[in-house]
């Protein structure tokens, strides 16, 4: 019977993929036991199987073009296949060894889509810790502000030491929603022009501060320049009148901790106008 390789699903807060391998049942009599190629049956020529990527986060789809075998007679052949990637070029053609190959078995199937999801939620969206913040929806809308800008790294941002403290966790995480928020900003809700209060060399200059704040009283400072940036026009009144109950500028910077920073970003997400656009606010008018 062929070697089944099972890849358990992904949970959520797992990054990694192991690979639990379900070895064939020994027969009874120890002697009868060849070590051969045929006690682990090898995949044929012409067989589509699953490749993981040698990080272990991804799953692709190919099919076996080769089968080689290595090692002593009296011992348990290496197997390696050379592979063909679907709708791939030949050159991207390679050998890969037997313990990167598993079967397109239906669970497999899930599991590939799954790590799939997980490779473009890291690259073009927010962790699932995020993914309520109204901003979520506009990271890749057009009309940003940020342009053709790439969004910043995070999952990397809000990655912490094992044993890092629930406030270095929020802090963290809020590092990551502000960038988020500045990101998902739409045209019009800030001044953007070379001389405006948003002018992109202080926009590049504020993502630095963020994403290199060392503690709350220096993304505290970030919070309150974005929020001064940005046009009224673009704020709901409900919340914002809600945010003009928070602490003013000094005493925020006073009393800045990891929770008074989630209670302001939050609340600056859930006020901010994501889907209104308007590209003539700051545009100079023609004389």
């Amino acid at each position: 019977m062929k070697r089944f390789f099972k890849v358990p699903t992904l949970k959520d807060d797992s990054t990694d993929t192991e690979m639990e391998v379900e070895e064939p049942q020994k027969p009874a009599n120890n002697e009868d036991v060849q070590h051969s190629s045929d006690e682990e049956e090898p995949y044929d020529e012409g067989e589509n199987v699953l490749v993981e990527s040698t990080c272990g986060s991804r799953l692709w789809d190919a099919k076996i073009i080769g089968v080689a075998k290595s090692g002593d007679s009296n011992k348990p052949k290496d197997v390696s296949y050379l592979v063909s990637y679907k709708s791939w070029s030949s050159r991207f053609n390679e050998w890969v060894s037997g313990d990167r190959v598993v079967e397109p078995s239906e669970n497999n199937k899930e599991v590939q889509a799954e790590m799939l999801e997980d490779e473009i939620s890291r690259r073009y969206g927010l962790p699932t810790e995020l993914e309520d913040l109204g901003a979520n929806s506009y990271l890749n809308s057009k009309d940003r502000v940020r342009g053709l800008l790439p969004l910043p790294p995070f999952t990397q941002i809000m990655e912490t030491t094992p044993h890092a403290t629930e406030n270095e966790k929020t802090f963290q995480k809020m590092k990551a929603a502000l960038l988020a928020i500045e990101a998902s900003l739409p045209i019009g809700s800030v001044n953007n022009t070379a001389k405006g209060q948003w002018r992109p060399e202080l926009a590049s200059q504020w993502r630095l501060n963020c994403l290199h704040a060392k503690g709350p009283w220096d993304l505290m400072r970030c919070v309150i320049l974005f929020e001064e940036s940005i046009n009224e026009d673009w704020v709901h009144p409900d919340i914002g009148n809600i945010r003009s109950g928070l602490p003013l500028r000094m005493k925020a910077l006073e009393e800045a901790s990891p929770s008074s920073l989630a209670i302001r970003i939050t609340l600056l997400d859930k006020s901010i106008i994501y889907n209104q656009v308007d590209k003539k606010k700051y545009k100079s008018k023609k004389k």
